[in-house]
């Protein structure tokens, strides 16, 4: 649903490709904010202790660059909480890759969104988990509606594309035409959603948090008719497919992407629990045939199909394991 290159995955292979098409980075598990759904159960003081140091990132860096990769994201936790993070960004930028921040809008300064616009990056992707102060800052715990908004106008002001997402919750679904709106009034050119997982914090959250199966018709109703609204103006993105039918069809059609995580260790989707290398001691060239080989692994496939039988697994996404 958000990756820029989606179009170009379907019409080739990632066998025919000499690296990925995309590699989201998350850079710290360490954040600001301890949101009821996330994903990553980040916090304060939830960075991993054996995070990459500037140097194993800075070389990192290095390997995406020449191996000509078009498009990074950087995600956390916060990824603007780490000390190196503009020197991160500075690097990536110069080397030509296109990059995307995700971010939760708390750090976005006017002088940080300026330098943000200095380096060029190709868009800051918000969370605005709903349409004001109750929704959204029950959901983001230690988060201010008001702080986000006001990151969001310093980035409009600063020149810097916008990207919204948002998850949907049972205090929040019926607000996303709201949402949608305020998107576009702040700027935005595009805007993501899709259903709630149920992984990191959101297992305990859960009962809390999760929308009634039975609202999500009614929601994707009312997106389908945002974008209809914005067509030409704002692009509206919204997932429908079930998480089993999405890892089915990337069974048989693996996207060109990889998600690092804080230690340099590489998944092959968020949705799995399966690694295919170690940017920190392995080249991006082993990690990138290491993954087309995890795809065909018996071991991914039997996953996904338990899945079947019991959701709950992906419950424990953070449990790693290699797919080889």
């Amino acid at each position: 649903m958000s990756s820029p290159t989606a179009a170009a995955q379907e019409s080739k292979g990632t066998s025919d490709l000499g690296a990925p098409l995309y590699v989201a980075w998350q850079i710290t598990n360490e954040c600001n904010l301890a949101c009821l759904h996330c994903i990553e159960e980040s916090g304060p003081g939830k960075a991993f202790k054996d995070e990459l140091t500037e140097t194993e990132a800075l070389r990192i860096v290095d390997q995406l660059v020449a191996a000509e990769v078009p498009y990074v994201s950087f995600s956390g936790g916060e990824p603007m909480v780490r000390p190196d993070f503009f020197r991160l960004v500075e690097c990536m930028t110069q080397g030509g890759v296109g990059l995307k921040i995700e971010t939760n809008g708390h750090l976005l300064t006017k002088g940080n969104c300026a330098r943000l616009k200095k380096f060029g990056i190709k868009a800051a992707q918000v969370s605005l988990d709903g349409a004001g102060p109750a929704s959204f800052n029950k959901m983001r715990v230690r988060g201010r509606f008001a702080t986000a908004v006001e990151g969001l106008k310093n980035l409009h002001e600063a020149g810097v594309p916008i990207e919204i997402n948002f998850v949907p919750t049972k205090f929040n679904i019926a607000e996303i035409g709201a949402v949608v709106d305020l998107a576009y009034s702040l700027g935005a050119y595009s805007f993501y959603t899709g259903k709630i997982m149920y992984t990191g914090n959101a297992v305990r959250t859960w009962s809390a948090i999760a929308p009634d199966e039975a609202d999500y018709p009614g929601f994707f109703a009312a997106l389908k008719k945002k974008c209809d609204e914005y067509q030409g103006r704002m692009r509206v993105y919204y997932h429908e497919m079930g998480l089993l039918d999405e890892l089915r069809y990337r069974l048989v059609n693996p996207a060109a992407l990889f998600i690092v995580v804080p230690n340099g260790k590489v998944k092959l989707i968020n949705a799995l629990p399966f690694t295919c290398g170690d940017l920190r001691k392995d080249s991006l060239g082993v990690v990138w045939q290491n993954f087309q080989e995890a795809w065909k692994s018996p071991r991914v496939a039997a996953f996904v199909e338990r899945l079947a039988e019991d959701p709950t697994i992906v419950s424990r996404l953070h449990q790693l394991e290699e797919a080889l």
